[in-house]
């Protein structure tokens, strides 16, 4: 008779704390910066669309999809669109429960989903509908996991539920028990947590009996008990299982930690994991992973995310900080998935996580009370890096912290009045070994014992100092004041200040950057203008000139840096990046600059700085640059890259450990890795993750493929496809664009929020939709998707159908022709009526056919194509004669939810009330169009703004007070409108329609049925 559960967990714990053993005896070296850098998480919650924050399961489908199950339902996630189903319904089709404990992709790219009540279910991408596997009431319907099991068949699936083992097999589509008993045919305990089988054939499944084996081949199980001082270990509940790449088998228990196998199934302990006392806290391991290049992770139900490096047997907790943005949600996680793309995904209580290990170019250490390695406070001045791994940081309110990485500690010093609430912009040291810290004066911080002095340089004593380096043994000090040169060795102090009378003095006072050249000069950017020392105790000033273009761009000057070139790299306040030659300083030099429109993200720089390898690094209020002066094209590194604080400054180069830049910033301190050019993860598809035809959305199975097109019938003229990069990462940084070749002339920016594409009234023809992703800053597409597609004809537009018309209209006139010459002069008269009255039918024909053509046929209104042609003669012709013009974006608020309410026919019958609205208020020299979907453009040429703006609000109101009635019911329809006026000839159709749709964006946003002026209209 087996011991009882009580007993099994202590025997667990005290075997498993005897085998507590390092994983291997050589220990890979460690990142220098151990726990310092946190791990940022983006999270999914309700109110990103899951049914529920409690997510219980998460896996990636056939296609790239992410697959999430939750205590109220199920969802299907693209990176931009969450599609939910609601459980227990009982409606044919529909999930048969609300609690999704497991999920498993199968290779037709449907889903298998086990339920915490109703057992197994099998979701058909072909029908998009869901067929329940387990009979109600019947054995297994608690299911806890989900494996993949072998079958030459197809897909089959190992089924652990709370009544035994279970194997489902797509062959048949039948689920059916598997004895769970030993050799001897004695029944072991079938209450499963877990199961799965290795590449061999071998079975493995955990659970309250503890872990059982079954071999290849074999009916029996064997339990997997190592003998020990202390008894059998690994009886106790298991709940998790994972092999990794060297073959080791992880196991991870209910209250008892974690624990490997050796392919002997010898067990070993998680040295600091497991036990009592252990990191896991007696939390039960919900899932285990093995993350390429970061370890073995574990995920617990209360003590957050652990993290071990299997070389050297360290241990790093991960749990919720309320404090810190980014942080886990909640500690109490359920399941794990490693994607095809390096995402790691974590379910908790409190939504679903993310994290990136390739995003980690640019790692943070931050602020906040609840982590002894986190700094005093968030706002990061400067920075320096001492000889003995230990990093000092100058913060606001007279902070200084000390980051000592070998000890993995933080040393907390404040300095003492009166430099205490002030900032301490700089940290530096001195030849002796002192380290210096600029806030109110100049205060020397002993290396050793951390005693503080707070008046290293007297003449300095109470002035508030904005800037200071140490450079050939002399301190240069900045602030409000002017400049002061300290000697250290003989106590000399020297004051530089502005004089309006002496054109060698400071050009200002408000010294904001400094550096000393490599001949000895120093450098001087003030708030005013530049300085440059002369060595005859003056200066060389410059100075911004409007009138000259090789003058400054800007007088405020952020920071200066010198290259291996003789170059000077100047950071402004508002004329962004500027460089000259250093030799021509002492003359009149030509400065460069660098700006917005040259591919810098903002004219703003906050500083620079040049490494050893001549690149140039800068930041803007929000990102971080580099510049390679060789092919003069900027880098941009943004939240792909790990940058997430407010803002960065660099006011020097400084290197810390393991040969990273530092960067200080309002958030904590970045640590950036200069060279991580080549860290990229695994390719992500571009993607069409939804399609409608018709307005009639497709099941997943009909989605084009690969290399596949698209063959639309002759009455399939209107589509609407949803696409995405399916790699999961920040979308802020990443636009799409699209371009239909044959129909669009040009490229159109899909909207960054759902990006996708529609098209109503195509001409049938052959057309191929190209997509494009690519990143701000970029040009170069980071994927690209290219989609053939093919619309029929009608019989009236077939190549037979008008050959043959043409030869009927020959005849026809040949015909004519000869009845007029042989009766020409007696019908004359009644002949050339008839010609005339076939003319006009003709006319009146080609007239319908142009009407047709150029027009929506449910609306009346103009089409898209038709009217961007007419749209783009107003705007030549307004340019051509300096005519105001306006335009207006309309989209009717809630659409989706009138068709989905009431049905299309009612969606169609408020789009048909939305353009007599529309068609009624306009002028004749107007142009009103459907411009795709439920949005309506209207073009208003010889219209100024305010006029526009004034048309746009009488719009909203009418739209609003219209009323469409179908079958008994009807419908009011609000409408958001974004209104832009057309800024002149510099501003192209396209550049005026973006700023319209811009402005509609934050009429929607800010709570529709709102009119919304574009920024920056004139």
């Amino acid at each position: 008779m087996p011991p009882p559960p009580l007993a099994r967990t202590g025997l667990l714990i005290r075997l498993l704390l005897l085998l507590a053993l390092p994983l291997t005896a050589a220990a890979a070296e460690p990142d220098p910066w151990g726990d310092f850098p946190i791990l940022s998480f983006d999270d999914l919650t309700v109110a990103d669309g899951l049914p529920h924050d409690t997510v219980s399961a998460v896996t990636q489908d056939r296609a790239g999809l992410i697959w999430i199950g939750t205590f109220a339902g199920l969802a299907r996630y693209d990176g931009y669109r969450m599609r939910q189903w609601e459980g227990g319904l009982d409606q044919p089709g529909s999930l048969p429960d609300t609690y999704v404990r497991a999920l498993l992709p199968l290779s037709d790219g449907g889903i298998l989903v086990g339920m915490g009540a109703a057992g197994l279910a099998r979701y058909d991408p072909g029908t998009d509908l869901f067929q329940r596997l387990t009979p109600p009431d019947a054995r297994g319907s608690r299911i806890y996991a989900l494996a993949p099991a072998r079958d030459a068949g197809g897909d089959a699936a190992w089924v652990a539920t709370d009544d035994g083992l279970f194997l489902w097999r797509a062959a048949d589509n039948e689920v059916r028990p598997v004895p769970l008993v030993d050799g001897a045919g004695r029944a072991l305990n079938d209450k499963l947590f877990t199961v799965m089988e290795d590449a061999d054939g071998t079975l493995w499944a955990g659970g309250v009996g503890g872990l059982v084996r079954r071999a290849p081949g074999k009916e029996g199980f064997t339990r997997i008990t190592t003998e020990g001082p202390a008894g059998p270990t690994l009886a106790g509940e298991v709940w998790t299982l994972a092999r990794d790449g060297k073959g080791r088998l992880w196991v991870g228990s209910g209250d008892s930690g974690a624990a490997w196998l050796s392919p002997d199934s010898k067990a070993h302990a998680v040295s600091g994991l497991t036990g009592p006392d252990g990191m896991a806290g007696r939390r039960t391991i919900r899932a285990v992973a093995e993350v390429p290049g970061r370890g073995i992770w574990f995920a617990t139900d209360g003590a957050g995310l652990i993290i071990l490096d299997p070389d050297s047997g360290r241990l790093r907790q991960v749990r919720h900080d309320p404090v810190l943005p980014g942080s886990l949600n909640g500690d109490r996680l359920r399941s794990m998935l490693v994607d095809r793309t390096g995402n790691i995904w974590l379910s908790s209580d409190q939504g679903l996580e993310r994290y990136d290990p390739y995003a980690e170019r640019l790692r943070v250490v931050p602020a906040t009370p609840l982590s002894p390695l986190a700094l005093t406070n968030p706002e990061v001045f400067s920075t320096f890096a001492d000889s003995r791994s230990r990093v000092w940081l100058g913060l606001a309110n007279g902070d200084v912290d000390v980051l000592d990485l070998k000890a993995q500690q933080v040393h907390r010093l404040r300095l003492p009045p009166p430099h205490n609430g002030r900032d301490v912009r700089s940290v530096q040291p001195l030849p002796d070994g002192r380290i210096l810290a600029a806030g109110r004066g100049v205060a020397a911080i002993d290396p050793a014992s951390l005693a503080i002095t707070p008046s290293a340089v007297p003449c300095l004593d109470g002035e508030v100092l904005n800037t200071m380096i140490v450079a050939r043994g002399e301190v240069l000090a900045g602030s409000f004041e002017g400049l002061t040169r300290y000697s250290p060795a003989t106590g000399e102090c020297r004051t530089f200040r502005h004089d309006p009378a002496d054109p060698r003095s400071l050009v200002n006072d408000n010294v904001r950057a400094l550096a000393m050249l490599a001949d000895g000069r120093i450098v001087v950017g003030t708030a005013g203008g530049l300085s440059v020392s002369d060595g005859r105790g003056g200066f060389h000033n410059h100075l911004p000139h409007a009138g000259d273009p090789d003058a400054l761009s800007h007088g405020y000057i952020t920071g200066a840096a010198e290259d291996r070139h003789g170059r000077l790299w100047l950071s402004t306040a508002g004329g962004g990046l500027v460089v000259t030659d250093v030799e021509d300083l002492s003359g009149k030099p030509r400065f460069r600059a660098m700006r917005r429109r040259n591919g810098l993200p903002h004219d703003n720089i906050g500083g620079v700085g040049v490494d050893p390898n001549g690149r140039v690094w800068f930041t803007t209020p929000s990102r971080i640059g580099r510049l390679d002066p060789q092919d003069s094209r900027f880098t941009l590194l943004g939240d792909r890259e790990g940058a997430s604080l407010k803002f960065y400054t660099l006011r020097a180069m400084t290197w810390g450990p393991g040969g990273k830049l530092l960067l200080g910033g309002l958030g904590g301190l970045g640590i950036l890795d200069p060279d991580a050019d080549t860290a990229r993860p695994p390719p992500a598809p571009l993607t069409v993750t939804g399609l409608a035809i018709n307005h009639q959305p497709l099941p997943p199975s009909h989605l084009p493929q690969p290399g596949a097109g698209l063959q639309l019938s002759a009455s399939e003229r209107t589509i609407a496809l949803d696409f995405a990069l399916l790699d999961y990462r920040p979308g802020t940084e990443l636009r799409y664009r699209h371009r239909l070749d044959g129909f669009d002339q040009d490229w159109l920016d899909s909207p960054q929020r759902a990006p996708g594409a529609s098209y109503t009234n195509l001409p049938a023809g052959h057309y191929v939709l190209r997509v494009e992703a690519v990143l701000s800053g970029q040009e170069t597409p980071v994927a690209t998707l290219s989609l053939p597609v093919a619309v029929a004809p009608l019989w009236y537009e077939t190549m037979a159908a008008r050959i043959g018309g043409m030869l009927a209209m020959l005849l026809a006139i040949l015909g004519i022709v000869q009845v007029r010459t042989a009766a020409l002069s007696r019908q004359r008269r009644r002949l050339e009526a008839e010609v005339a009255e076939r003319t006009r039918d003709l006319v009146a024909a080609n007239s319908r056919l142009d009407v047709l053509a150029s027009t929506d046929p449910l609306t009346g209104l103009l089409n898209r194509r038709r009217f961007l042609e007419l749209a783009a003669i107003e705007h030549q012709r307004a340019a051509r004669h300096g005519r105001p013009l306006s335009l207006l974006l309309i989209d009717l608020d809630h659409f989706k939810r009138v068709n989905d309410t009431h049905g299309h026919r009612m969606g169609d019958a408020v789009l048909r009330t939305a353009a007599g609205v529309l068609s009624a208020s306009v002028r004749a020299s107007d142009l009103a169009a459907r411009f795709g979907g439920e949005e309506l453009v209207l073009l208003l040429p010889e219209t100024e703004l305010a006029g526009a703006a004034g048309m746009a609000e009488r719009l909203r109101r009418d739209f609003a007070a219209a009323t469409t009635a179908l079958d008994g019911k009807e419908v009011r329809v609000t409408a958001s409108i974004g209104v832009a006026g057309w800024r002149g000839p510099g501003e192209s159709l396209d550049a005026l329609l973006h700023r319209a749709d811009q402005a509609l964006y934050a009429a929607k946003h800010g709570g529709r049925d709102k009119v919304m002026v574009a920024a920056g209209t004139v």
